[in-house]
């Protein structure tokens, strides 16, 4: 399994009024990593949103915490792809910070046809790229 490494740094308008990354801002981390690698494989999620009759929404997210993540500091995302089922894919990201690991994210998407709302097959426009993850 490869893992795609982003980084980044973190930056005031992702702290709270101590200076600490907020929690929900770790979930947006992993996202923004997994946008920022659809991005190397020419595939951006305008694509999916204007062309594409599915949708992937997110229905199961979790973060731990290993130690906090201040303003200015310099991270490294970690992205992996975890699996992939009939419906869904699950990512997994590790955020470091100096080599030493600061949170885990998982996040499980999952295709549904924008019509209909209901489950699909995830499609290859979204398959193609998580398969070189």
């Amino acid at each position: 399994m490869d893992v795609y490494i982003y980084r980044r740094t973190i930056f005031l308008r992702e702290t709270d009024a101590t200076g600490v990354l907020y929690f929900s801002e770790q979930l947006k981390l992993g996202l923004e990593a997994l946008e920022a690698y659809f991005l190397t494989k020419k595939f951006t999620l305008q694509q999916m949103i204007a062309k594409g009759d599915f949708l992937m929404p997110i229905v199961h997210a979790e973060v731990d915490f290993c130690l906090p993540l201040f303003v200015g500091d310099e991270v490294e995302i970690h992205l992996s792809l975890e699996e992939i089922g009939t419906s869904s894919f699950t990512l997994k990201t590790r955020c470091l910070k100096g080599g030493v690991e600061a949170a885990t994210t998982k996040i499980i998407h999952v295709a549904i046809g924008r019509e209909s709302g209901k489950t699909i097959p995830v499609p290859e426009l979204v398959l193609t790229p998580l398969r070189q993850l």
